[in-house]
Order: structure tokens, then sequence, then C-alpha cells
């Protein structure tokens, strides 16, 4: 092992029971990292929306659990068997700051050869899994440690980066890069994009369409107090869903043809809805906010075959995009308005708190310090 050695690591987490119950602040205890482990003290924790349908009873998981997926933290000990090298091919030393991907992936099976590793057949999801009464295997990030199991992408952080811009990283960010990359945006002329819901992933997604040469972005986004930092992330234009003057303003920019692409950050089936209607011949609708059940919506298919028109789907993302987003941010993406999205900072005994300020303030990040 590497790092500084010691019997047992103390700390905090905080437990989720289920919707409706009372979240759980408790001590607990971490070993040293066993294997290819890495143990990490973390540093940060934002309440991602996911998070939030969660413990309202939005969408299910094991009980009880530690929450908590947008995490980030420094290196404190290494497995012997653990990688000393982060997806970058950079060292890695304790005390180094480090986000990772949401997921551990086996590498061996059909979705992680096929290039979908976020489905692989063994999948270990941090802030997903079912723990202990006691919470003694913790893999969330409402802790105070984590540990980090083989399969895990690791990448270390820019020092210029600031925490509560590298805590979204790992979840929000990554996943707009995924649906960027699916999307292709290389193509002549440059494309018309539409971007359903101005919530972090959207303006994310809309920041880097507009990195990556669209001729246009709109966002679509049902809250008018949110629309002027829309713009302040790169779009040309904000309606809200139900206003004339959406549809007329995506035929005019595109000489009456529609969108080449819409992106669907929402979590609406309303939005994916309309989003069909905008789309021009050959556009997409790629769909990534909807992870929770939702009403279906309808669908013509012959529209869709004489439109030459796709639909697709992107659940969380590759290796590639947790890479791909961390460089936006670094570079095209440093000088935008992150600080306009960070909703406030408690600690872990404020859990509740933090919980009940984040419903109350959709499109910001609530974030949990150790």
């Amino acid at each position: 092992m590497t790092g500084s050695p010691s019997s047992t690591y103390a700390g905090k987490l905080v437990l989720f029971h289920g919707p409706g119950k009372a979240l759980e602040s408790r001590s607990a205890q971490w070993k040293p990292p066993q294997g290819a482990e890495i143990l990490v003290k973390i540093t940060h924790t934002a309440i991602c929306r996911s998070d939030l349908h969660t413990h309202c009873g939005h969408r299910s998981v094991p009980t009880p659990t530690v929450l908590g997926h947008e995490i980030m933290g420094r290196v404190v000990a290494f497995g012997p068997s653990a990688s000393r090298m982060d997806l970058r091919g950079e060292p890695l030393e304790p005390g180094d700051r480090i986000t990772w991907s949401i997921y551990a992936h086996c590498g061996d099976c059909f979705h992680c050869h096929s290039g979908w590793p976020q489905k692989c057949t063994d999948l270990f999801k941090y802030g997903h899994e079912p723990v202990s009464s006691d919470g003694s295997d913790s893999s969330g990030g409402m802790a105070s440690y984590i540990q980090l199991r083989p399969g895990t992408s690791v990448l270390k952080l820019d020092p210029q980066i600031p925490d509560h811009h590298a805590v979204t990283l790992n979840c929000a960010m990554a996943t707009a890069a995924a649906v960027v990359r699916r999307a292709a945006l290389s193509e002549e002329p440059a494309p018309l994009v539409v971007v359903m819901g101005g919530g972090y992933a959207g303006l994310s997604t809309a920041a880097m369409c507009k990195a990556q040469g669209a001729r246009a972005v709109m966002v679509v986004e049902t809250q008018t107090a949110l629309h002027s930092r829309c713009l302040d992330f790169g779009a040309d234009a904000v309606f809200q869903p139900e206003e004339d003057a959406l549809k007329t303003w995506v035929m005019n920019q595109s000489a009456g043809r529609g969108a080449d692409h819409v992106m669907e950050m929402a979590g609406s089936s309303a939005a994916a809805e309309l989003g069909l209607e905008l789309l021009a011949t050959g556009g997409g609708l790629m769909l990534a906010g909807t992870v929770f059940p939702s009403p279906s919506i309808p669908v013509d298919p012959e529209r869709m075959v004489r439109g030459c028109q796709t639909i697709a789907g992107m659940h969380n993302y590759a290796p590639q995009d947790l890479l791909a987003a961390t460089r936006f941010l670094e570079e095209e993406g440093r000088n935008l308005p992150w600080d306009a999205l960070h909703g406030g900072t408690m600690c872990l005994d404020q859990s509740q708190e933090a919980f009940d300020e984040a419903q109350r303030s959709p499109g910001k990040r609530w974030i949990l310090t150790p």
C-alpha cells in the first residue's frame, strides 16, 4: 500500500432509508484499500437531480444506501495492485485531487468490448448500491471516504479548476459530452441544435455544441428565471415550450427545414415529443434526461421513415466522455459562468437541509463537504 498507513480511517456517512424517511448521519470506519482499490478522501459531493428523484421517490434504489455520485476527492492510499496512472496516462500520487467515473466496469464483457462500458454486465455504480445497516461498505458520495473499485476511470484534475466547477464533471458534464459525441456535429453545413432543458446538463450540452461548431443553439426551458443564464452559456435563443415563437425561430434559422439535432436533457416526455416535431429531414432526437419512469410519447413511423430521422438514447457515458468533459472545462469552458449554477455548500450533518434547498432551487447544484 502507498500512502499514509492506518489501520482504519474514521469519518462520517449519511444513510438513505427511503423516500419520506429521515437521513441518518453516523460515524463510520474505512479499511485500508485492498488489491486494486484506491482509497479517496471525499472533498465535495454535489446533489444531482437524480439524487433528488431518488430522495422523493420518483425512482427507486435498494436501501439503505449512501447517495451521491457527483463526487471528487483526494487520493489517500493505493491497494498493492492499484494502477498509479490516470485516464490520461499521468502518474497518480497520494494527495492528488481527482474525479472518476460514476461506475466501475469489468472490461471483459460484451458491452465493455462493444463500447458501452456503462452497460457492463457486472456494473457497479457509485451512489446507487445497497449498503449494510451500518454503512460499512459505503460507496456513495455522502461520506468522508470512498473506496474506488477496479475498473473505475480516474482522472487527475487541473489545479486551476475550482472545486465547485469540477464536482459535476463525472455526471452532468460527462453525460453532456457523451450526447454531443454521439450526435456527431461534424456535418456540413454546421448544424442547428435544440437543447431541451436549461439545467446543469442542458447548459453543458449547449456550451459544448457551440464549442464544436454548431451554427446556432436554442434552449427550451420552462422557467423564465433561468433564461438569461442559458444565453450566458452559449444559447442563441431561449424559449418556453409553449411559445409560438419557438417553432418560428427554428424554421427561420433553418430556411424552413427544422432542427438537425434535438437533445432532450430535461427529463420530460413532453420535451421529447416537442423535439420530434422540430426535427428536420435527416435530423436526430437524442434522449438523455429521462432516467426515471416517464410517460410514453407517440411516434409516427411513416414520418420517421420518410424523414430519414433517428431517435437514440444515451445513458451515462464512456471514459472518453469524462476525459472530453474535463478537457472542455480546462479549455473552451473555463471562462463560462459556472459560479451561477452553484446553489451553496453545506456539511454532511446538514444533508437534509441541503436536499430541501436543492428541491427549492432547480437548476442549481448544492454541494456537501465532509
